[in-house]
């Protein structure tokens, strides 16, 4: 007799241990559906949002085609201003250097009076061609001006 009970039990308990699991499976089955559910929603807003950008995409492409045959003649014209407005290049090992024609003056007395000792004080300062935004002269914006 005993044994007949304590065979009940055990299977009571298997049972009861079984609907437990169903049921904590069963709601993580519905939490599951629930953002399956919120993410077709949002799949459903985006495709519908993504359908405004369409027909753009045509003039998108264009415009993209368009840039990409203006840049070798943007590259061009910037490489034109760079030369333009950068100092002439001397190779430092072909010519020696000496110093400019022009009366700089002023320049060295501004440069030695600083540092009348300094190793560079002896090397006059030469006047540079203008380089647009970056002038000394705050009315200036070099070729920028209008």
């Amino acid at each position: 007799m005993t044994l007949v009970v304590l065979t009940v039990i055990v299977v009571a308990l298997l049972v009861a241990v079984l609907a437990v699991f169903l049921f904590a499976i069963g709601v993580l089955l519905n939490r599951t559906a629930d953002n399956l559910d919120d993410c077709a929603r949002n799949v459903k807003t985006v495709a519908h949002q993504a359908e405004v950008v369409g027909p753009a995409l045509g003039r998108i492409k264009e415009t993209g085609t368009t840039v990409v045959g203006a840049l070798p003649l943007l590259c061009e014209a910037a490489e034109r201003i760079g030369v333009a407005k950068s100092a002439p290049y001397v190779d430092p090992s072909e010519t020696p250097y000496s110093a400019p024609s022009r009366d700089n003056s002023s320049a060295r007395s501004a440069v030695t009076s600083e540092a009348p000792h300094a190793a560079h004080a002896a090397v006059p300062v030469a006047e540079t061609q203008s380089v647009g935004y970056l002038d000394e002269k705050r009315g200036s914006l070099g070729y920028l001006d209008a």
